[in-house]
């Protein structure tokens, strides 16, 4: 934080800036999943969490990229097994909130300060479709939706035109963009988009 070598500055200041910026992040990455409203809303994954293959319990980094502002990022903790999604949030080691879904039922405990523009099943619809297997998100999608997988990446579809672009960045991370917004969103995980690489046990 920029605040710290500044020391007339109280650490409680640098503490609120660095949650400020933070908070920005999570309203940002709002605005970079919602569509405009003539354009086609991707849809909602729902996968069942023993769709991933394996059980995980992995500490992710999430970096806003946005032309002409500074990087803006949180900590997120994703655990996975054969009866529940679980997602937290952590900004400047305060908790802003947790998500727990089976594929069902969603359940959701947040912070106050939570963006109300942030949709948590937003948040899982995306990790489910940059981490879980190509092939059980292919199943779960319907026409006119469908995704085209490379080497590099994975593209959400409609009729052919690119909604959502998930690209593998080398062993530890993915970048999640839309292209009708000036926004990436970057998550840096263990293993990359083989989240199962830091598996304990299969998932049944």
């Amino acid at each position: 934080c920029a605040c710290m070598s500044a020391m007339p500055v109280p650490y409680r200041t640098c503490r609120t800036a660095r949650l400020g910026a933070a908070l920005s992040t999570l309203v940002l990455a709002a605005c970079a999943s919602t569509p405009t409203p003539d354009a086609p809303r991707s849809p909602l994954l729902a996968l069942k969490p023993s769709a991933l293959g394996c059980e995980v319990a992995v500490q992710q980094r999430l970096t806003l990229k946005q032309a002409g502002k500074p990087l803006q990022q949180l900590d997120a903790l994703l655990e996975v097994d054969a009866q529940a999604v679980r997602l937290a949030f952590f900004v400047v080691g305060q908790g802003m909130g947790s998500v727990v879904g089976d594929g069902g039922q969603l359940d959701e405990q947040l912070s106050r300060h939570w963006p109300a523009r942030l949709v948590t099943e937003q948040i899982l619809s995306d990790l489910q479709l940059a981490f879980w297997p190509a092939q059980n998100v292919q199943r779960a999608l319907q026409a006119p939706w469908q995704m085209d997988v490379t080497d590099s990446g994975r593209s959400l579809l409609r009729d052919g035109s690119e909604q959502v672009r998930v690209q593998f960045m080398g062993r530890d991370a993915v970048e999640i963009t839309y292209p009708a917004g000036p926004f990436v969103l970057r998550v840096e995980s263990p293993g990359g988009h083989q989240l199962c690489t830091s598996a304990r046990e299969p998932a049944r």
